[in-house]
């Protein structure tokens, strides 16, 4: 696969993550569905706080822990140095599933239909989704790339910007090279998670039944896509 094609899958994944945390923290019980830092935090503060929101950051982590299980074992076969796979291509499939039946739910409460879900099983159906996709991703071992999680990009980009100000160069031009697109890459990820989080928040604003559509058609385009086209 042309790296370009997976880089671009790359930033729709990272899209989608950060439109989930958007939908799940405004729209889902204040907790992330992708930062699990955040949701630490969250959970730490909630025991000394009268009363303290314990439950929904729990249901996020447990539930995110019980994807990366589900991702890790869908796609254990994936061999190091693969560019991609149609164990993860099937994997995001199944997430992505989740993620509209998720949106579905979303609907179905909004209108108001009868034997619509919970919020609570909408935010713990997400957070299963997106743990999926972490264990998924962490197959392909891009160093300093994660699509869910965006504070180890932070850092090792920052840093990378860091090395590049002070003219440390690499012994060969081919790593030179491909060290600057790692940054480039990272930079892109991060725009993208932002500027999804932007967009879910204007969806918020002016068409709230669509927010959970985002995530979810992302992931079924990079899911399709890969299965098409994987080689």
């Amino acid at each position: 696969m042309r790296s370009v094609e997976r880089d671009v899958r790359l930033l729709i994944l990272a899209a989608s993550a950060g439109s989930a945390d958007g939908w799940s923290y405004f729209g889902l019980g204040h907790a992330f569905v992708a930062n699990m830092t955040g949701n630490t935090v969250l959970l730490g503060i909630a025991v000394f706080q009268n009363p303290g929101d314990l439950l929904h950051p729990a249901i996020s982590l447990g539930c995110y822990a019980a994807g990366v299980v589900i991702g890790s074992l869908l796609t254990r076969n994936v061999r190091p140095g693969t560019a991609w796979s149609r164990a993860i291509s099937w994997t995001l499939m199944l997430e992505a599933l989740l993620l509209l039946a998720a949106e579905a739910g979303w609907v179905a409460i909004h209108v108001r239909a009868s034997h619509s879900p919970s919020l609570d099983l909408l935010l713990a159906t997400v957070a299963l989704a997106i743990g999926m996709q972490s264990g998924a991703m962490v197959q392909l071992k891009i160093p300093g790339i994660v699509t869910t999680y965006i504070t180890g990009t932070w850092t090792t980009m920052l840093s990378g910007l860091v090395r590049l100000a002070r003219g440390e160069r690499q012994q060969d031009r081919g790593q030179d090279l491909e060290f600057e697109q790692r940054l480039l890459l990272q930079a892109a990820v991060l725009s993208a998670y932002f500027l999804s989080a932007v967009l879910t928040g204007w969806l918020f604003q002016h068409l709230p039944l669509a927010v959970g559509a985002l995530p979810g058609l992302c992931i079924l385009l990079v899911a399709v896509r890969g299965l098409i086209y994987n080689v």
